[in-house]
């Protein structure tokens, strides 16, 4: 192998780790498309009133990213953008400024949220809204 050809080969592994260790560095999270619950025990019905739950199985039907756990309601406001009908949504932050971190959270029927701590690196999510198998909306964000 000439010298010129071996430098070749070292630039594109090189090149190789360097786009390895970035996509390494992105992470990918997708919300549960749909989640079963025990039907809910209403306390204070008034005489004469029956509570009934029609499903106890609910759809994701946003996402949203918060400073702190998504308790604190501190609820970043994302970058909306739309392209062929579809939704996408931009989420921009300074994470090592924030003591209790960002939160990423999938929400369920307007009360129930399933929420993660994302990593110290992380400075942006992004997220866009397909139709999964089942009829089931689908959001995935990725997050570098």
């Amino acid at each position: 192998m000439t010298a010129k050809m071996n430098r070749l080969c070292r630039a594109f592994v090189g090149l190789a780790c360097l786009l390895a260790s970035f996509y390494a560095m992105a992470m990918q999270i997708e919300c549960p498309a749909r989640i079963d619950m025990q039907p809910a025990v209403v306390t204070d019905a008034p005489d004469g009133w029956q509570p009934e739950q029609r499903r106890t199985t609910l759809p994701v039907q946003d996402m949203l990213v918060t400073i702190g756990p998504p308790a604190n309601r501190r609820d970043l406001k994302p970058e909306i953008s739309k392209n062929n009908g579809r939704k996408s949504f931009e989420w921009r932050f300074v994470a090592a400024e924030n003591d209790e971190g960002i939160w990423l959270s999938c929400g369920y029927g307007n009360t129930i949220l399933l929420s993660r701590k994302l990593s110290g690196h992380v400075s942006r999510c992004r997220a866009s809204e397909s139709i999964a198998g089942g009829g089931y909306r689908q959001l995935i964000a990725t997050c570098d």
